[in-house]
């Protein structure tokens, strides 16, 4: 696969604008584009059949379907050989909803709003397969904000936005329709998938406010979901990773214990003194030494 295009807002919102509708027919597998944005994208299957390739796995899509599609999330839609393929885009930064989002760019951004109080708190899943009432409810709406948009009559802007705030509400009612055994499993998939990329990064830096985007949770309540899961916050998870590498490479190297620190993704020593002293009980020269005269014994 290519690398992925990159859509910027500039070339799809109108001067002074942060919204933007189109109704696309999408292509046949050979001519998609897979591409991220630095925008939220909500994605509504109208009609016909085809596929989405979203970060890297292909789902079947159908009339019904909606995405949310988070920003610098990649992603691409084509349709079925001898079928069609009809997506509404409705493209949007959190400051179109509330001006006080301006300087956010991710969806979970918006349960910082008072328009959506406790609503964006729960878990969510980033796509929906709506039911036949749902369908025409949501429809209606869309074509609404769609007609809004390109008619440009006096007040559109606001217009569109009411609309725009009432959609995402009526997606959070689809949401809390979701069984609780399907919740529950959505919740442990997303504290593993957290869990495999912590194991395999633990020595980078990184930023709680990305990992739970990953999620599409808000920080908080992924930070919460994620201690009372593993029973550690993420930063002790990661410590913990961290000191269980330094303890290894002690016992297995003759490096210095200044560069297992860096080695292992400490800030300085002494942040890693103080967490492995805390960790194991007792200093990182202790721990060697004990190492040391453990060897030397017959």
């Amino acid at each position: 696969m290519n690398q992925p295009l990159v859509y910027r807002s500039d070339n799809y919102f109108r001067a002074g604008e942060l919204f933007s509708i189109i109704r696309f027919h999408e292509p046949r597998k050979e001519h998609r584009k897979y591409h991220s944005h630095d925008f939220v994208e909500i994605c509504y299957v109208a009609s016909g059949n085809g596929y989405h390739m979203l970060d890297g796995e292909e789902h079947r899509v159908t009339r019904g379907n909606l995405f949310i599609i988070n920003y610098d999330v990649s992603h691409a839609f084509h349709r079925e050989d001898n079928e069609h393929l009809v997506i509404y885009n409705i493209l949007f930064k959190p400051g179109f909803v509330d001006e006080s989002l301006i300087d956010f760019n991710d969806f979970n951004s918006l349960s910082l709003s008072y328009l959506f109080n406790g609503l964006l708190d729960k878990p969510f899943h980033p796509n929906l397969a709506l039911s036949f009432d749902e369908i025409q409810e949501f429809e209606a709406l869309i074509d609404k904000i769609y007609t809004e948009y390109n008619e440009q009559r006096s007040g559109y802007i606001s217009i569109i936005r009411a609309f725009v705030i009432e959609l995402i509400i009526l997606m959070m009612r689809c949401f809390d329709r979701c069984p609780g055994n399907r919740e529950m499993n959505r919740r442990l998939d997303v504290i593993n998938a957290a869990i495999d990329y912590l194991r395999e990064n633990y020595t980078s830096s990184f930023s709680l406010g990305s990992l739970a985007s990953k999620s599409f949770f808000s920080k908080n309540y992924f930070c919460k979901l994620f201690k009372e899961t593993v029973g550690m916050t993420v930063t002790e998870y990661v410590q913990k990773l961290r000191i269980e590498e330094a303890c290894k490479m002690m016992e297995n190297s003759n490096k210095k214990i200044t560069e297992i620190s860096m080695d292992t993704g400490f800030a300085d020593y002494k942040s890693f003194y103080t967490a492995f002293t805390k960790r194991v009980g007792m200093t990182p020269s202790e721990y060697r030494k004990r190492i040391e005269e453990a060897a030397v014994k017959p």
